[in-house]
């Protein structure tokens, strides 16, 4: 089950590659999966979140028996990267297109990048950079760059460089960083909704000036949200995203849908409620998702079946 494979990801060594993969270190950190069939596949870069490190890979054999190249691309927490989300290169996906597109078995001209939580916001970014990626796809994304998360997941700096210099970035909002804290000391499930909403509503010039330039996408955006996320408003998210898509005549079919009682990593309950991870212990921290079991799985069912069909269309 993905979801417990993200779980042991988190505290252990990854275990091999999927059959047929293989992990690469340069130019990019991550794994390579494809068809193997001799044919030229469109191709999806594949990013995951906060948790860092490889902890997707999982995810690329489903892609490739949908047909596609597919490749996870580690930009932090792994070896050979940065070790912590602050000061991350938008070139880190730069040099992983460039690298799939020279492949003999992708179609250069039809790549989608794919990316969950923080990684659906740099997937954003990325695609508002790159114009060979040509569809974006964010589960419980931001189209806002939020700041940087330090040792111990502490906010620090910007998450975000480009050509050198950080990209602006909303900040943190100190009284709402209490609240995180006093949470952690009384060993309750802690929630960060409220302290990215604060953070947003305190810093209403930082907010502008940090929202992605989502008009900038060669191709469509898909933006999949959670009614119940404990990480962040990832509905709020979705909406904003589609009203500045709105606002700046975006030519493109670009879709939000937000899932009722599904939580942050409702996307990894595709096996059932049993598969469903709606908070996690990080040593003396407790980590709340969000959602209940039934609606990840719901939300997973559902959603998965969206994403084969905007890819679709799409690629």
């Amino acid at each position: 089950m993905l979801s417990l494979v993200l779980a042991a990801a988190l505290a252990s060594a990854p275990p091999p590659p999927p059959p047929g993969c293989r992990r690469v270190s340069t130019p990019f950190v991550g794994t390579i999966c494809s068809p193997h069939d001799g044919k030229r596949h469109p191709a999806v870069l594949v990013l995951g979140g906060s948790e860092g490190g490889n902890a997707w890979e999982p995810l690329l054999p489903l892609f490739v028996a949908h047909g596609y190249v597919a490749a996870s691309v580690a930009y932090f927490g792994a070896p050979g990267t940065p070790a912590t989300l602050v000061n991350i290169p938008v070139e880190t996906v730069g040099r992983a297109l460039r690298a799939i597109e020279q492949r003999g078995d992708v179609d250069a001209k039809h790549i989608a990048v794919f990316g969950t939580s923080r990684g659906g916001e740099f997937a954003y970014l990325a695609a508002a950079t790159y114009p060979q990626i040509t569809a974006a796809i964010g589960i419980v994304p931001s189209p806002i760059r939020y700041m940087g998360l330090g040792a111990n997941n502490v906010p620090t700096g910007c998450a975000w460089t480009y050509r050198g210099k950080p990209l602006a970035c909303v900040g943190p909002d100190p009284a709402a960083g209490q609240q995180i804290g006093m949470e952690v000391m009384h060993h309750q499930p802690v929630v960060l909704t409220p302290f990215y909403d604060a953070s947003r509503a305190a810093n209403p010039a930082q907010t502008r000036a940090s929202f992605i330039h989502l008009e900038r996408i060669h191709g469509p955006v898909l933006c999949l949200g959670a009614q119940a996320d404990a990480m962040w408003d990832s509905s709020a998210h979705c909406s904003l995203a589609m009203a500045y898509l709105h606002a700046h005549h975006h030519p493109y079919a670009d879709r939000a849908v937000s899932y009722p009682n599904a939580g942050h990593l409702f996307i990894t309950a595709m096996h059932g409620p049993k598969s469903a991870l709606t908070q996690i212990a990080q040593g003396p921290v407790i980590l709340a998702f969000g959602g209940t079991r039934r609606g990840d799985a719901d939300a997973a069912t559902a959603a998965w079946k969206r994403i084969w069909s905007f890819l679709a269309r799409a690629l």
